[in-house]
């Protein structure tokens, strides 16, 4: 058995070539003899047409010589068996063939039993080659197929808080560069109540099975998903919970519309709870709480949307205040901008609007407030201090009183940078600042500020570890994420896009800096907002 293998004859003398097509022909009816070539030329334009497994090749050919057309055939081919069939016995010729990976160097005329033997070794080896790389072809497949399975039972794992945080967070880093964003569907089919069964003609589902979880039936509608988006099912006490990570165009802005109709495509007459839209990994651990808890008292099918508490009464007491507290600032009347801001968080209070999102609502404050107050005094941006240091204490702030005092120190931090008196170091320092400001979505350098200023990088690096204790990366950053966080509080901007507006062509990068700088997610910061 020769598993329809090749074989190429290259000789200009037409008596070789057919003596030798007709051993082969006799001896091994399976192998498929291909039309012999007469010169080089000829011998690398048809192997490289027909890829022959075998080639029986002369040396001495006119045009192109026999090894130096092999010579040009090996990068094409390496893995083609070639014998060597020449009247030359020199040694610098059969050495130079084996350089070439010969398989057999055979001295005109051909001896049939020697030419035969060398025919079979070939032809074995051919097929224990094809035999090894079937069976890595197989284990290379059952090993995706393990991957894909273990990695859908990870991430299912994570969703229940099945799972330990460091080996969570093992799984989630590997995958992150991948992830989008996506989103959990809780399917329910109590059986006591007043859901119809899953016998409407229309449904994929098998409706002689008396279990609406059967894996069969389960299987039907992630391979109905799979073929839109990727699809991650699991059967959980007795509810289908369906991971779904939907393609290019479809994200936080309008995947509940594109569900919506995926899922009513579907004709099955169950609840769908659909949780939040999860921007990074990290948050997925919550999906399942939001998605089930939607569902939860719920008696008719549908599609359900899980929906954040908006602050009450819709309350941001800090709107439209930034332009007359920053005027405060900029004149000096530090005292009057503070007692301003004490009178504003004393109604938010009052309003019971929920610290979550006032502590949010805070933050974006205090970067406007630096913003307009920076614009008033020609001062960059950066330099009032604003970013990372309140963030994160803001947004740790336990309780109303709390937050006041961290509002309260990082306004008083900014008062006493807008005071600073301008030396020569400061000057520099402030150019560059501006320089950041002003090119912080471009993918800039310190050599590039440096050049603006007027100063040598490595004099404004020091500078800026002097005046500032912040070296020119960790600035950048967090002028961008300052950047981010007031983009985010535009409704019809993607995440996407602001990390783009931004500098962050990533957008899982994005995800993973922000966090850094801020303590919170984009997510968890967006829905605040």
């Amino acid at each position: 058995m020769t598993n329809n293998y090749s074989i190429l004859i290259a000789d200009d003398e037409p008596i070789e070539c057919i003596a030798l097509e007709m051993l082969l022909k006799n001896n091994f009816p399976d192998l498929t003899v291909l039309p012999s070539v007469s010169n080089g030329i000829d011998l690398v334009a048809r192997a490289g047409q027909d890829h022959p497994d075998i080639a029986i090749v002369d040396i001495n050919m006119p045009g192109l010589n026999g090894l130096d057309a092999l010579d040009m055939i090996r990068g094409q081919n390496p893995e083609m068996k070639i014998i060597i069939h020449s009247a030359y016995s020199e040694f610098e010729y059969a050495k130079r063939a084996f350089a070439l990976n010969a398989s057999d160097y055979m001295v005109k005329p051909v001896q049939k039993p020697a030419f035969l033997d060398t025919m079979k070794r070939i032809l074995d080896s051919l097929g224990a080659q094809k035999q090894e790389r079937s069976s890595r072809e197989t284990i290379h497949r059952l090993t995706g197929e393990v991957h894909r399975l273990a990695e859908h039972d990870i991430m299912a794992s994570i969703l229940l808080g099945e799972i330990n945080d460091q080996t969570a967070r093992i799984f989630l880093d590997s995958l992150n560069h991948e992830y989008e964003g996506g989103f959990l569907v809780t399917v329910k089919h109590p059986e006591n109540t007043a859901f119809p069964r899953a016998s409407d003609a229309r449904s994929p589902w098998d409706p002689n099975n008396q279990s609406p979880w059967d894996p069969k039936a389960v299987q039907k509608i992630l391979a109905s998903l799979n073929q839109i988006c990727l699809c991650l099912g699991r059967v959980h006490y007795q509810d289908l919970l369906l991971y779904l990570i939907p393609g290019a165009g479809v994200g936080e802005g309008n995947y509940r519309q594109w569900t919506g109709h995926l899922l009513e495509s579907l004709h099955l007459p169950f609840a769908f709870g659909v949780s939040s839209w999860k921007f990074t990994l990290d948050e997925l651990p919550g999906a399942w709480k939001e998605s089930s808890s939607v569902l939860m008292g719920r008696q008719e099918s549908g599609v359900f949307f899980f929906e954040y508490a908006p602050c009450r009464h819709g309350q941001n007491v800090f709107r439209h205040q930034e332009e007359p507290l920053s005027r405060l600032l900029a004149s000096g009347q530090t005292d009057q901008c503070l007692d301003s801001i004490d009178r504003l968080l004393q109604k938010a209070a009052a309003l019971e609007v929920p610290l979550e999102s006032l502590k949010t609502n805070s933050a974006c404050f205090l970067l406007s407030l630096h913003r307009k107050t920076a614009d008033l005094r020609s001062f960059p941006f950066y330099a009032s201090g604003c970013v990372p240091g309140p963030w994160k204490e803001l947004w740790n702030s336990a309780s109303y009183q709390e937050l006041k005092e961290n509002l309260d120190l990082a306004v008083g931090q900014l008062a006493k940078l807008l005071a600073r008196p301008m030396n020569k170091s400061w000057e520099y320092v402030t150019k560059a600042l501006l320089c950041i400001q002003k090119m912080y979505p471009q993918d800039i350098s310190l050599e590039d500020v440096a050049q603006l200023a007027g100063i040598s990088p490595f004099y404004l690096s020091r500078l800026l570890k002097q005046e500032l204790n912040e070296t020119f990366v960790e600035i950048l950053t967090k002028t961008r994420i300052s950047e981010a966080l007031i983009l985010l509080q535009d409704p019809k901007k993607t995440i996407r896009q602001i990390g783009e507006e931004v500098g962050y062509s990533n957008t899982t990068y994005f995800y993973k800096v922000f966090k850094k700088q801020t303590g919170m997610t984009v997510g968890e910061v967006r829905r605040t907002l």
